[in-house]
């Protein structure tokens, strides 16, 4: 194999390394894309939660209050 032939050939393979290098890239972004779309969705959900959860807390000790207020009331 000529000189010229192994530099055609190096470029050659160094070319289809560099677009698999893309091709890894651009899977790497999408599949990291993906995963921060169901971060997102959970980190959502559970803040809705945590939402749900301290209105419950505090209907309960409103409701806790003004039981108190009436019982105080009636003695």
């Amino acid at each position: 194999m000529s000189e010229s032939q192994m530099k055609d050939r190096i470029a050659e393979e160094l070319k289809k390394a560099k677009e698999a290098g893309k091709d890894a890239t651009k899977a790497a972004a999408e599949a990291v894309g993906k995963a921060a779309n169901i971060i997102a969705e959970d980190a959502k959900e559970f803040g809705k939660r945590a939402a749900d959860v301290a209105k419950e807390g505090i209907s309960g000790m409103w409701k806790g209050a003004k039981e108190a207020i009436k019982k105080d009331k009636k003695e």
